[in-house]
C-alpha cells in the first residue's frame, strides 16, 4: 500500500509540475485532490458514490476500501473544525493518523520549526533536537524547549517523558529504525519535507504548510504564507518562462565540500535537491544534473564530482551553498565565512576558496565575477521564495531589476514573528544585491 501511495504522490507531482498555481493537499477527505478541503469535496465524494466521478486516493477517509456516508461525515468534520483525527500522507508516502487538536510537539526538523512559528504554534513545542538551543535568533521561543538530544542517538525515554501528540522529523533523520520502531504505537511520527526537495519541488513545502495548518487549527496563517509564496514565485516563473533555452545561464551548483580532497573533488548538487530546484526555478541550467549519485534513500542528486569535470563544463555562474559548522546566518554577526578568508574561523571564505581552485581563473564564472554564495538556513527553507528572487536577480539582473529579495525576506521574518531587522545582516548570502 505504501509503495502504491508513494508512486501516486510522485506521479501527481510530476503531472502538476512545480507551478505555484496548483498543488494537492495530501489529507484524506480531499476527494477532488486540489489544495483545500471544502464542500466541493463533499460533492465529489457523492459523485464517486453514484458513479459519476472516479475514485481518488484521498476520498476514502476511514480506509475501509469504499466511499460512503461515513467518509462524507468525517470530511464535514474536517471542514467545520470538529474532527478528532486527521489522516495525512507524509513526504515518504506513508499514511499517518494524528489526533487533533495537536497540543504537544517534539521536533527534529529546523525548516518545519519555521513553519510552526509562521502558524503561531511555537508554544506547542515541548521538545527539540539539540541543535535548536544554539539558534536563539532564529527560534527565540522554541530554542528554550527541552533538549532531547540528537537524531543519531535517539533518546526514546526523553521523548516519551514529554507525552507528545506528534513528532515532526526529516524524511531520513532520525532513521525509522532509531525512532519510529522504538516508540509506543500511539505516538505518530510525521516525516515531511519542508525544504522543497524531490520531484514535487516547492509544492512539497506548500503541502506541508497546509497540512500543519489543518493539524494545528491555523488555516488562516497557512493561507497567509501561501499568498506570500505565490506572489513571488509567480513573478519569477512568469519572467523566466520568456527566456529562450539557449540564453539561459549555465550554473554549477555545489555545497560546502564534504570530501577529504577538496581541491581534486567537490560536493555537487543536482536534480531534485531543494537547492537544485531553486536553480531551475530561477531560470538556470544546472550542469551537474544527471552526473551525480542519489543521496541516501532519497531521489535527490548529491555527491562528489571531479574538479576537472567542472573546469571542462566552464559554467557561466557558480553557486555555492554554505552550510555546516559555524554557518548559522541568523546567529552569525558578519559575512566573513561567505566572503573572504576569516582568520578566526575554521572555515575559509567560501567564495575565495572557489576562486582559488587550480585552473578556475580561466572559468567564465570566475573571470566575470559571477560566484554567488547562499546559505542553507536562508535558501533551503520555507523562505525559499526570497532566495528565489535573489538567484533570479543574480542570474538575470536586468529582467529582475525591480524585485527586492531582502524585502521579501523581511516579510517572511515578520510572518515568523521574529525581528525583521535580521534580514539586514550581511550573513545570509554573498554578494549583496541592490
Amino acid at each position: 500500500m505504501k509503495g502504491k501511495m508513494l508512486a501516486s504522490v510522485l506521479a501527481l507531482c510530476l503531472f502538476l509540475g512545480i507551478s505555484a498555481a496548483d498543488f494537492t493537499l495530501h489529507i484524506y477527505g480531499n476527494a477532488d485532490m486540489d489544495d483545500v478541503i471544502d464542500e466541493i469535496d463533499i460533492e465529489y465524494a457523492r459523485g464517486i458514490m453514484d458513479g459519476t466521478q472516479d475514485m481518488t486516493d484521498l476520498a476514502d477517509v476511514n480506509g475501509d476500501g469504499k466511499v460512503d456516508d461515513e467518509d462524507i461525515r468525517l470530511t464535514e468534520e474536517i471542514i467545520n473544525g470538529t474532527a478528532t483525527e486527521i489522516k495525512v500522507i507524509d513526504s515518504d508516502g506513508n499514511a499517518v493518523a494524528v489526533k487533533v487538536p495537536v497540543e504537544r510537539i517534539v521536533i527534529y526538523n529546523h525548516q518545519c520549526a519555521e513553519i510552526l512559528q509562521i502558524l503561531n504554534a511555537a508554544d506547542k513545542v515541548t521538545g527539540v533536537r539539540d541543535t535548536f538551543e544554539r539558534q536563539g535568533s532564529r527560534f527565540p521561543e522554541i530554542c528554550k524547549k527541552k533538549n532531547i538530544g540528537n537524531g543519531a542517538d535517539v533518546d526514546i525515554e526523553a521523548i516519551v517523558s514529554l507525552d507528545p501528540d506528534l513528532i515532526i522529523a526529516y524524511t531520513f533523520y532520525p532513521t525509522k529504525e532509531d525512532l519510529d520502531e522504538k516508540l509506543p504505537s500511539k505516538i505518530p511520527v510525521l516525516r515531511i519535507d519542508c525544504a522543497g526537495g524531490g520531484p514535487c519541488g516547492i509544492d512539497s513545502i506548500r503541502d506541508c504548510v497546509s497540512i500543519l495548518g489543518y493539524l494545528l487549527e491555523a488555516r488562516g496563517e497557512a493561507k497567509k504564507y501561501q499568498e506570500w509564496h505565490d506572489r513571488y514565485v509567480d513573478a519569477v516563473e512568469t519572467r523566466t518562462s520568456g527566456i529562450p533555452e539557449e540564453e539561459r545561464v549555465r550554473v554549477y551548483l555545489e555545497s560546502t565540500p564534504e570530501g577529504s580532497e577538496t581541491i581534486s573533488s567537490r560536493t555537487a548538487i543536482g536534480k531534485n535537491h531543494p537547492a537544485g530546484n531553486l536553480i531551475e526555478l530561477a531560470g538556470g541550467v544546472n550542469v551537474a544534473v544527471g552526473h551525480l549519485p542519489l543521496y541516501m534513500e532519497t531521489d535527490e542528486e548529491y555527491g562528489e564530482i571531479e574538479t576537472e569535470w567542472v573546469l571542462e563544463q566552464n559554467p557561466g555562474v557558480i553557486v555555492g551553498r554554505a552550510m555546516g559548522s559555524g554557518v548559522r546566518p541568523y546567529e552569525n554577526e558578519d559575512d566573513s565565512l561567505l566572503r573572504g578568508y576569516a582568520d578566526d574561523s575554521l572555515l575559509r571564505g567560501y567564495a575565495d576558496e572557489i576562486r582559488s581552485l587550480p585552473g578556475f581563473d580561466g572559468v567564465d564564472a570566475v573571470k566575470n565575477d559571477r560566484i554567488y554564495i547562499i546559505t542553507n538556513d536562508h535558501a533551503v527553507t520555507p523562505n525559499y521564495p526570497s532566495a528565489l528572487l535573489l538567484l533570479a536577480k543574480w542570474f538575470y539582473p536586468e529582467v529582475f531589476e525591480d524585485l527586492n529579495p531582502k524585502e521579501a525576506h523581511r516579510e517572511y521574518l515578520e510572518m515568523m514573528g521574529i525581528s525583521k531587522d535580521l534580514a539586514d545582516k550581511n550573513t545570509f548570502y554573498y554578494p549583496e544585491v541592490a
